[in-house]
């Protein structure tokens, strides 16, 4: 846990100043850099995450350039666009929300994950700068983490100070073994161990809150007509042409119970000698059974 003492020292040096000039002075030797946030919810990832892009951009151009929530991608085909527009000559950033939501680590053999990794291995050639948050490291895909260059482990939002702490390494992959190891940054020769980020522009963040807001919405549509699709599946798969002869004896009984004597649910609980929610569950499956027999 971070102490507050040790907070206000943080306070007294520059915002994430080394985390900065390192990928700006990456972007300088014609490489890209990718920038790897985690933390648990609340902790302050798609703050810093934009924050970084802020401080990145107006640092490089002296403020010329503008970073918003335009710059936030949040589907492999603007991502995709990103890549392939991007200008070597000019400043190309962009933010990576919920990455493992995108590219999950378990499907690393998936068209997608696939199709990831090959669009990774231009960005050096295009010099982008990409930063990408997910709640959990090993939730990102694999290949990503071994492309990356810098780790930010978000700790904790201050409210009244306005800030997110967290703590950050350079990070080195072993080509050979594939092996990724964290190493500290240093200023005057020093080891920095945390740093802080402030909140990013307020209008910025509002129009980033409400694009966030919508990608939800559409995960969550797309993941509930799955959910009704695999169930209409397994429902037809199990249930069609089945008469109620075949039905397991418990499922008999209650069957009778509910459809022959006409008893509530609690009173036929009372006869099987099962819980309430127990006997919720099997005459919802008994009635979707009867929907479907009654539809063939």
């Amino acid at each position: 846990m971070v102490k507050v003492n040790s907070t206000m020292d943080i306070l007294t040096k520059p915002e994430a100043d080394l985390v900065i000039n390192y990928a700006i002075d990456r972007k300088k030797k014609g490489l890209y850099s990718l920038i790897l946030i985690s933390g648990l919810p609340g902790s302050g990832k798609s703050s810093s995450s934009i924050r970084i892009g802020e401080k990145i951009t107006n640092q490089y151009s002296k403020g010329e350039n503008f970073f918003g929530a335009e710059n936030v991608v949040d589907n492999f085909l603007d991502f995709i666009n990103f890549v392939r527009h991007a200008k070597p000559s000019e400043l190309n950033i962009c933010v990576v929300e919920e990455i493992s939501v995108l590219f999950p680590s378990r499907r690393a053999m998936s068209a997608d994950n696939v199709d990831l990794a090959k669009i990774l291995d231009t960005c050096r050639k295009k010099q982008v700068i990409i930063i990408a948050n997910a709640p959990i490291w090993k939730a990102i895909d694999s290949h990503m983490r071994s492309m990356g260059n810098i780790y930010i482990q978000t700790l904790r939002v201050y409210k009244m100070a306005s800030i997110v702490v967290s703590k950050f390494y350079r990070l080195q992959t072993d080509p050979r073994t594939g092996k990724t190891y964290t190493h500290s940054f240093k200023r005057n020769g020093r080891v920095v161990k945390k740093m802080y980020t402030k909140m990013p522009n307020k209008e910025e963040w509002a129009k980033y809150e409400g694009k966030k807001d919508a990608f939800l919405e559409e995960l969550y549509s797309k993941m509930k007509r799955k959910a009704e699709e695999r169930k209409k599946k397994e429902g037809g798969r199990s249930l069609k042409n089945t008469s109620i002869e075949t039905l397991d004896e418990d499922y008999k009984k209650i069957y009778y119970l509910k459809y022959v004597e006409k008893l509530k649910g609690f009173k036929i609980a009372e006869k099987m000698g099962l819980s309430a929610g127990r006997i919720s569950q099997m005459l919802a499956k008994i009635k979707e059974f009867k929907e479907i027999q009654e539809k063939s």
